[in-house]
């Protein structure tokens, strides 16, 4: 799939690479969830062998709605659910915080979400409006959404 993108919703302009579903106004994370196709689950199972033998030590993350295999890990990783980040993330930017596109790429691999912060800035007369894009387990500061946000995206990413 084109961009690797697997679901997501977006505000405003059409990406590039033409996939996600529009929305009108940015939308609060709850509804981000629901409209970026992220309001599934990761459960955690035993990793076995072909001939059913355990294999100590590891697990395998699968998402609830598909059973989709996301990788492998040891018993030392912990879960963090899509739904808990989202709120780790309201809670760290407060109110007024809205989210402009949020999606999953790599079938459930990595999920992001791009966050417009509420107070916008004059700097040498330009109206300037921060963005936040937070992966699991990375942060990035932006003060444009087109540009520097793209390079910043592509950076999480490539982790």
């Amino acid at each position: 799939m084109a961009a690797n993108v697997e679901t997501m919703f977006y505000t405003r302009e059409k990406p590039w690479h033409g996939l996600g579903i529009r929305v009108a106004e940015a939308l609060t994370s709850k509804e981000a969830l629901t409209k970026a196709g992220l309001d599934w689950h990761v459960v955690q199972k035993p990793l076995t062998t072909y001939d059913g033998s355990p294999v100590p030590g590891y697990f395998a993350n699968i998402r609830d709605k598909d059973d989709k295999l996301l990788g492998v890990v040891t018993d030392r990783y912990t879960v963090i659910q899509n739904e808990d980040a989202f709120a780790f993330i309201d809670g760290l930017l407060g109110a007024g915080v809205r989210y402009e596109t949020a999606g999953s790429l790599s079938e459930g691999r990595r999920v992001w979400i791009l966050a417009k912060l509420p107070n916008e800035y004059i700097i040498r007369g330009d109206r300037i409006s921060p963005y936040m894009v937070f992966s699991k387990g990375a942060i990035c500061w932006s003060f444009d959404k087109r540009s520097c946000g793209k390079s910043c995206f592509l950076a999480l990413l490539m982790r």
